[in-house]
């Protein structure tokens, strides 16, 4: 259970069950050291005592005949080779990097016809292959550019793999992943020059799962093993000492909540002299720093004592849950001193979010202060988060993003997928029912505060197929101004541009076709199965529909196969009317 939560939480333990901590290298040139060098750097210092131990059949001191640290050093190098050695020889094992893995085992994947078996590893290999072929784009120029393919979250978009990939199974699925790609190198082209006229390189062994380089060449290109990474799309994080430009700081940057009066704002609902009713929906910053604001009307007799901090009886009410019972009674300060009065000191129950709308009634005069929340008629899943409690769709799609909760605010430590996501939600247009909606073009250096490394733009880039893939982001069409800003829908004489757009609402229970909520407050709604329809001649379904429709057979446990048709196309569940 307590995995569970940590992993739900995603502060230590993101949701493959890996570790994720923030690590400080004391210089950049022990940032830059590989594995090995690091791990012979543990061994010296942080576990001399262990390596140097008496208890050891034979310690490392004797077989190298001192205790120097050069001399410690050079023969754990010549363990490591020795190592290495037996695992390149033998005829049972591959390696990759630093992995073995058993030839069988190999085999076994290239058979698979599962997920993550033969057929996504040659899909995966045709994909590095052609990343970098341009595509015809309608209202869009195209060019030919070096694409840089990240492995790990080019195995989660296939159908059925995220599940393969939690705890050592994502090591397992890279290495053989990457194994693949390398034969394929070796064997259907010349030093990494295919028949199409692309060439492909490994530009990065470790990050994202292995970063790949495909391009067409150019200039003379340097001459090499291409399964030696390169680091072209790394260059530059290097600093200027090291030739390649100025270094650049690539940690996401911690992108800024939404400022402006209209996000958020309460409303007065009664106030006629002796009671004052206010509503407003909790915002992340009154959850983090437990505060409330308070319109003026609910104060004014306060001011009278001239006290800047009066003290108030909190009652919280949450509708339909049993509240704690620290938090169903506070004692809390107003703070007059501001430009809007608040209320402070407040313990929030943890099942409180960012968005959630609550009702504020004081009155005048009286020494306590009541706060509730509303029931809506039945659960939804906004995004990741199931509610039964009325909220403010803007406030919960900009500010319940990841790397946000009453702990903290901040983008560091995120996957690409959360980046994506925070990203979107944060920049985007935002609707009045919690949609956002941003310009594609500007994701990559609206996460990271600049334009990043192109290998850092593909892994956002391979995470955003893969959010659309799962229909948790989709791609929409808007244009841009002349002073830059994008729009949506697209203007009349404006260009148009690429938007990715995140739809936030599902609700649990799906009714039947045109039902509508008790006391039409949804009139002509009309829910829309998912379903197969005829294309005419001529023409194909999208890659996009081919992927929903694989998942829509998995999870409906389809056994006869979960290709289209020959002559169809897929059509996503959806809704219709207003």
């Amino acid at each position: 259970m307590q995995l569970r939560r940590l992993r739900t939480r995603q502060r230590w333990i993101n949701a493959d069950g890996h570790l994720v901590v923030d690590v400080c290298y004391p210089s950049r040139q022990a940032a830059r050291r590989d594995e090995l060098t690091t791990y012979a750097d543990h061994l010296l210092s942080t576990a001399r005592d262990q390596l140097l131990s008496p208890f050891v059949p034979v310690s490392l001191a004797e077989l190298v005949g001192g205790t120097r640290d050069e001399d410690l050093r050079a023969g754990l190098a010549g363990l490591f080779d020795t190592i290495r050695g037996v695992l390149d020889s033998s005829e049972l094992l591959r390696t990759w990097g630093q992995y073995a893995m058993t030839r069988t085992s190999l085999a076994e994947c290239w058979r698979d016809t599962g997920p993550l078996g033969g057929n996504d590893l040659r899909s995966l290999a045709a994909a590095v292959e052609h990343a970098a072929v341009p595509v015809k784009r309608r209202y869009m120029h195209t060019s030919e550019h070096p694409a840089y393919t990240a492995v790990g979250p080019r195995l989660r978009a296939f159908p059925g793999a995220v599940d393969l990939l939690t705890g050592t199974g994502y090591a397992t699925a890279v290495c053989r992943a990457n194994t693949a790609l390398a034969d394929v190198v070796r064997r259907d082209s010349e030093q990494g020059l295919f028949a199409s006229g692309f060439l492909v390189t490994l530009d990065d062994a470790f990050e994202s799962g292995g970063i790949w380089r495909s391009h067409r060449p150019g200039a003379p290109e340097p001459s090499g093993d291409p399964l030696i990474p390169a680091g072209r799309g790394w260059a530059s994080t290097l600093p200027p000492e090291a030739g390649h430009g100025a270094g650049t700081d690539l940690e996401p940057v911690d992108l800024p909540l939404a400022d402006d009066t209209s996000l958020g704002s309460g409303e007065l609902l009664r106030s006629d002299g002796a009671d004052v009713v206010w509503r407003a929906p909790l915002r992340l910053a009154h959850l983090i720093h437990g505060w409330f604001p308070l319109p003026s009307e609910a104060v004014c007799d306060l001011h009278r004592s001239r006290d800047r901090y009066p003290a108030l009886r909190l009652e919280l009410d949450h509708s339909g849950q049993t509240v704690d019972e620290k938090e169903a009674e506070q004692h809390v300060t107003v703070d007059l001193g501001q430009e809007t009065p608040r209320l402070t000191g407040i313990l929030w129950p943890l099942d409180f979010f960012p968005g959630l709308m609550i009702e504020v009634h004081r009155r005048l005069g009286a020494p306590t202060i009541r706060m509730t929340t509303t029931l809506l008629r039945e659960r939804v899943l906004i995004g990741d988060r199931e509610t039964g409690h009325c909220y403010d769709p803007r406030v919960l799609t900009r500010e319940d993003v990841p790397g946000s909760d009453r702990h903290g605010d901040s983008a560091a430590g995120l996957g690409p997928r959360q980046l994506v996501m925070r990203t979107v939600r944060r920049c985007g247009l935002l609707t009045l029912d919690g949609h956002a909606l941003m310009d594609r073009a500007a994701l990559p250096t609206a996460a990271y505060g600049h334009r990043p490394a192109r290998a850092q733009a593909a892994s956002l880039e391979s995470a955003v197929m893969e959010l659309f893939a799962e229909r948790v982001l989709e791609p929409a069409l808007g244009s841009r101004d002349p002073l830059g800003h994008p729009h949506h829908p697209a203007r009349n004489g404006q260009p148009v541009i690429e938007l990715i757009g995140y739809r936030p609402l599902e609700r649990r229970v799906i009714r039947p076709w045109g039902v509508t909520d008790e006391g039409g407050a949804l009139p002509g709604i009309q829910f829309v199965p998912g379903h197969l329809r005829r294309l005419r001649p001529g023409c194909f379904p999208s890659e996009a529909q081919r992927v929903a429709f694989r998942d829509y057979c998995r999870r409906l446990g389809k056994a006869d196969g979960w290709e289209l048709p020959d002559g169809y196309t897929f059509v996503t569940e959806h809704t219709r009317g207003h």
